[in-house]
């Protein structure tokens, strides 16, 4: 089962409707940026390990599996905890060899919502399962050199923000809360590790 290994996110775009996508509108800077980024320019479209999968569910399912027996030379973990709406966590990052000069590498947090739910969906899609809520070190990540052997730990506290808890168009439980972290070569798109936590 890919899901128990592979880590997904929704990022929510401004079309083919009226641009009114509640996790669109909750966070439109961090949506439009991302989706630059990967260039798209429909939906739905998914992109496994940076590489374009498109929208046919059989490249969904099998594309991951090229990644299966890859092995990285970076380590990524997070801990932490949650109180209700709130998640103080740290985030750490290695490597076992130096950041080659001139090489864009970046490190990517971000929170995320296990399910949300869409009652009045204009395309009758109700459930939305892992939707970014906040790129917690900014829409394009963090640049990082790493040096080999060397632990970087960043630590956090974070709340949902307002735009999700005052929403009256969408529901989801706080239990649902994850955060998720990556490190991705900026220029191929390439992601070389990923954690994921899971509060509950």
């Amino acid at each position: 089962e890919l899901d128990s290994i592979w880590t997904r996110l929704s990022y929510h775009v401004w079309w083919p409707g009226q641009g009114n996508d509640p996790m669109y509108l909750a966070n439109t800077n961090m949506n439009r940026i991302r989706n630059n980024y990967y260039e798209n320019n429909y939906t739905p479209h998914m992109f496994t390990n940076g590489k374009d999968s498109g929208s046919n569910t059989t490249n969904w399912k099998n594309d991951p599996k090229n990644y299966l027996n890859k092995i990285g030379l970076h380590e990524i973990s997070i801990s932490g905890y949650q109180s209700g709406n709130d998640i103080a966590f740290n985030v750490t990052s290695s490597s076992i060899k130096n950041t080659a000069s001139g090489q864009d590498i970046r490190l990517f947090i971000a929170t995320v919502m296990d399910l949300v739910k869409y009652p009045n969906s204009p395309n009758g899609l109700i459930d939305h399962h892992n939707a970014v809520i906040e790129q917690i070190v900014g829409d394009e990540g963090k640049k990082m050199s790493f040096i080999s052997g060397v632990n970087y730990t960043e630590t956090f506290n974070w709340s949902i923000p307002t735009t999700w808890v005052n929403h009256s168009d969408i529901t989801w439980d706080s239990d649902g809360l994850k955060v998720v972290a990556w490190i991705q070569n900026y220029t191929t798109k390439e992601i070389f590790q990923v954690s994921e936590l899971n509060f509950d």
